[in-house]
């Protein structure tokens, strides 16, 4: 760990544990359940909205390239960690303000973080409007992590970027998906499910 990032871990969570609101909004995103379901929402959202022919088959590809970039992502988490395990802050460290309960996986990077970017990378990529959204709840859910002391901010930062850049190159640079995710759309129209 550098020490800008046991900096700012200490100065996010040293805020924790002073202010009964803060902790309680902070609770409130923390936890498993808030972010990853107004995220779904999202992606629900897309699949059914579509006025016209061509914003559905875009937002329905937008969706499919959210579900694939989030499984990606994660399979790259997981080999990461199978060779590295970092510690979380409350094991380190006996003076974190824990707000959250004990994760026992690694630390690095965070699965929560990596999950969140690349949905909602995915979702910028399809429709900016809503991605802002989404992104922003990517954002205050990677920064409740580290205030609840769950993650230091490299934790959620390498997440971020996995998951993005997961986002990116199924959605942009993939063209083998490309192609199997039109053809997809496309099978999905006609049974009239998208």
């Amino acid at each position: 760990m550098t020490g800008l990032d046991e900096a700012l871990f200490q100065a996010l969570n040293g805020l924790a544990g002073r202010w009964p609101v803060l902790d309680g909004l902070a609770r409130l995103v923390v936890n498993d359940y808030l972010a990853p379901s107004t995220l779904a929402l999202m992606l629900v959202w897309m699949w059914v909205r579509g006025a016209t022919p061509p914003q559905r088959q875009s937002d329905t590809a937008a969706v499919l390239n959210a579900i694939v970039a989030q499984f990606l992502a994660n399979v790259i988490l997981k080999a990461v960690n199978l060779v590295y395990f970092r510690p979380r802050p409350f094991d380190s460290d006996p003076g974190v303000s824990l707000l959250f309960y004990r994760p026992w996986d690694s630390s690095f990077p965070s699965n929560p973080a990596t999950f969140a970017f690349a949905v909602a990378t995915a979702i910028y990529l399809g429709d900016r409007r809503l991605g802002r959204w989404a992104l922003s709840v990517a954002g205050l859910w990677a920064l409740a992590r580290v205030f609840c002391g769950v993650h230091y901010p490299s934790d959620v930062l390498a997440g971020a970027l996995l998951g993005s850049s997961m986002a990116f190159v199924v959605s942009r640079g993939f063209s083998a998906w490309a192609r199997l995710r039109d053809r997809l759309v496309s099978l999905l129209r006609e049974l009239l499910v998208a």
